[in-house]
């Protein structure tokens, strides 16, 4: 799986880099506000999340963020798999969040904790979920069944196969990631955004570009843990580098 994310993601680094300055620009944007830059945010990873799935399939290239008639792009079906599992862990961490406020004086557990035990609960139920209906992702890249009914038949099979992928891959990056990332920011390397866009310096555009580069290789390594459950179940191989 690491050596299928690496293939992907060097074919389209150009359009992740840009796509790292997308998303520290909407970071910006949305300071104060999540709701402000999670449409858009959402729709950059979602169009990378479709180039890498679409590439690994088919071995076919495609135009990130174009939408012309002739570049294959996502559709309704694509952006509904890609959007169902973000949606039900956010309901999760939402009833998570209100179960423990409502159950816990502010004193013993404040927002941020609370919010914090939140997303600790529900992340795990994520990558249960993700094993779950996953291959709903690929199938919906290339245009096959997308049903959840479809994606449940499939599990019967992917379920293990995703799942210890996911522990061993994006789990073990993030981890990896996460640990830098307050590493650095223990030694004061860690420049804040920006609040406005006028606060934009070299370094922390640099600091932030680069770690939202890398970290969007998370999102390769998703994708082909989802692309390879997706061909050994419905074409009984192994996914092979192409290109």
């Amino acid at each position: 799986m690491y050596k299928l994310a690496f293939h992907v993601f060097r074919m389209y680094w150009l359009p992740v880099l840009f796509a790292s300055v997308i998303l520290f620009l909407l970071d910006i944007w949305g300071q104060g506000s999540i709701g402000r830059s999670l449409v858009p945010t959402l729709m950059v990873y979602g169009y990378l999340a479709f180039a890498f799935h679409y590439t690994l399939l088919t071995g076919a290239t495609t135009s990130v963020f174009k939408t012309s008639g002739q570049t294959p792009s996502p559709n309704w079906s694509f952006w509904v798999a890609f959007i169902l599992p973000i949606f039900i862990l956010l309901l999760a961490m939402g009833i998570a969040f209100f179960i423990v406020k409502a159950k816990l004086p502010a004193e013993m557990l404040p927002g941020d904790a609370a919010l914090g035990f939140a997303m600790l609960v529900s992340l795990p139920l994520f990558g249960l979920l993700l094993a779950a209906i996953g291959t709903m992702i690929p199938a919906a890249a290339i245009q096959a069944s997308t049903g959840v009914r479809a994606a449940l038949k499939r599990a019967r099979r992917s379920f293990w196969f995703i799942l210890w992928r996911l522990i061993t891959g994006p789990t073990v990056f993030t981890l990896v990631f996460v640990g830098v990332t307050l590493t650095l920011a223990q030694q004061g390397l860690d420049p804040a955004i920006p609040e406005t866009f006028a606060g934009i310096t070299v370094s922390n555009a640099t600091y932030h570009t680069v770690a939202g580069f890398l970290g969007i290789f998370n999102t390769a390594l998703t994708a082909s843990i989802f692309s390879m459950a997706y061909t050994w179940v419905e074409e009984g191989r192994k996914l092979q580098l192409s290109g």
